[in-house]
């Protein structure tokens, strides 16, 4: 095991609870490692600050798997630590969608791990971690042997390389450790055919009871943004009677939610005419299609061209639109915000989410502070999707809410 030494500004982060390194003037030993290599963080003292998994070449050059030094990293056993952590959503029914590993908050740091029905998804998502993959797969084969696992590459930016996926084959990756234990050539040895899967299957799951659709084998997008579970249950109780208007809807998961738990009526829309038409099939599945509408079109658009109100307006929307750039959160958000704040009913809700929590966050609730109205306290995130303390970038996204008083 090799020493990382830093400065005693990161130093303090890490004692404070942040669990990435940034490289700077006073790192050094990373010359001689590679990624995934286990380190020992060292402090200016020669003390030892925690045990990380080097990424040599990344932004953050090291992450931590242990708060104490000297540790070994065993994929296995922290994957049945995640695992049990989630043992009350294994054993619920009517939750079949959720996070089995947070990345750095379960101390397996830069993967995430989602269950969709009988599909694992396992996003690598830095170096560190991806050589540790496949032992990572292995442990969740025996946690849930009926399961298809597919492994998802997203190291980098999408808007530079697309998600690279392939499907788990455990006997591969059990003839791959026999090679290494044994130092034999893989070179020499004739290979199985990767396990094909067809990315635009459609699963069908639940969450809080409801049936929705998911494609867990497609790129990074499935279908559903799990991580917002704890928010739809928040609204679930307060709905009844509603009329919903879900902006940047996506495939309507909000909206099949409320409709099931009591809502009047709801209205997705969005731009994309294919996750649309998954947000009808979400409704048709939960029989409440005679109460929810799919519009195809921009937010600020069919905002601008409706003169109706709404007891309830949802609002999450991308950072950016790939391709066109015809929306950019920082340059429009605002404006969209206070156009939607117009079409709220006397003592309607507007909810908001941002994903932009990284560099300089988007000031969300200061702008819907200045609109009016009564600020909404907003639920904690769901219990599979933990926080570390001193780790704001382990937050999904921002969340807030206002209510017009009149």
């Amino acid at each position: 095991m090799a020493d990382l030494h830093v400065g005693r500004t990161t130093a303090r982060f890490i004692q404070d609870g942040h669990p990435w390194v940034r490289p700077d003037r006073f790192t050094f030993g990373l010359d001689r490692l590679r990624a995934g290599d286990v380190v020992t963080l060292m402090d200016e003292n020669g003390r030892g600050l925690a045990s990380a998994l080097a990424d040599p070449t990344a932004e953050a050059c090291a992450r931590v798997f242990h708060r104490l030094p000297g540790k070994t990293f065993d994929p296995a056993a922290a994957i049945k630590r995640a695992w049990d952590r989630r043992a009350a959503l294994h054993a619920d029914p009517d939750t079949t969608v959720y996070r089995i590993v947070h990345g750095e908050a379960d101390f397996i740091p830069g993967l995430r791990v989602e269950r969709y029905g009988d599909v694992l998804v396992v996003e690598v998502r830095c170096d560190a971690i991806a050589r540790y993959a496949d032992a990572v797969a292995t442990a969740l084969a025996g946690l849930m042997p009926a399961a298809r696992i597919v492994i998802k590459d997203h190291r980098d930016d999408l808007r530079r390389s697309p998600v690279a996926n392939r499907m788990f084959d455990g006997d591969e990756a059990s003839r791959a450790g026999a090679r290494r234990s044994q130092d034999v050539d893989p070179s020499r040895e004739r290979r199985a055919p990767a396990r094909l899967f067809d990315a635009d299957e459609v699963v069908t799951v639940r969450e809080l009871g409801v049936t929705l659709h998911a494609r867990p084998f497609a790129g990074l997008a499935t279908g559903i943004y799990l991580d917002q579970r704890a928010t739809r249950a928040w609204l679930r109780p307060t709905i009844v009677g509603a009329k919903v208007l879900n902006l940047f809807a996506y495939t309507g998961a909000f909206s099949a939610s409320l409709l099931a738990a009591g809502a009047a009526e709801s209205t997705d829309v969005d731009v994309a005419a294919p996750a649309l038409a998954i947000a009808t099939a979400n409704a048709e599945a939960n029989g409440v299609a005679d109460r929810h509408a799919a519009i195809q079109s921009d937010c600020g658009g069919f905002l601008a061209a409706s003169n109706r109100t709404w007891d309830l307006i949802i609002i999450d929307p991308p950072t950016s639109a790939l391709g066109d750039g015809s929306w950019v959160l920082r340059r429009d958000y605002p404006a969209l915000l206070r156009l939607a704040w117009s079409r709220l009913a006397p003592g309607g809700r507007l909810v908001a989410c941002c994903n932009t929590i990284h560099g300089k966050p988007f000031p969300l609730i200061e702008t819907l502070v200045v609109l009016g109205g009564e600020r909404w306290d907003t639920p904690s995130l769901a219990d599979d999707v933990p926080l570390l303390k001193g780790f704001p970038e382990g937050r999904p996204y921002q969340l807030a809410a206002v209510r017009r008083l009149s």
